[in-house]
């Protein structure tokens, strides 16, 4: 099993939500009205995959999500 970490994009327009997803990230939720997305990445592609987003122009900040998404335990 891969362990996976969150991200949360906001960004100026939804244009760069195509390019995100070609980059690797699951998007999860999509907010355009507060123009953010929340996703996830494998964690061995995380860092380079961070700076891709931070560096395009139409993403005003990145963030890393403090939900881990390899840690869930469900027990019944």
């Amino acid at each position: 099993m891969v362990s996976r970490k969150g991200l949360v994009v906001y960004f100026t327009t939804t244009k760069i939500i195509p390019e995100i997803e070609k980059l690797g990230v699951h998007v999860v939720y999509k907010n355009e009205k507060r123009n953010y997305i929340t996703g996830y990445v494998d964690s061995p592609i995380f860092e380079r995959v961070f700076k891709q987003i931070e560096a395009m122009k139409a993403c005003k900040k990145v963030e890393e999500s403090l939900m881990d998404f390899a840690s869930y335990d469900f027990k019944e």
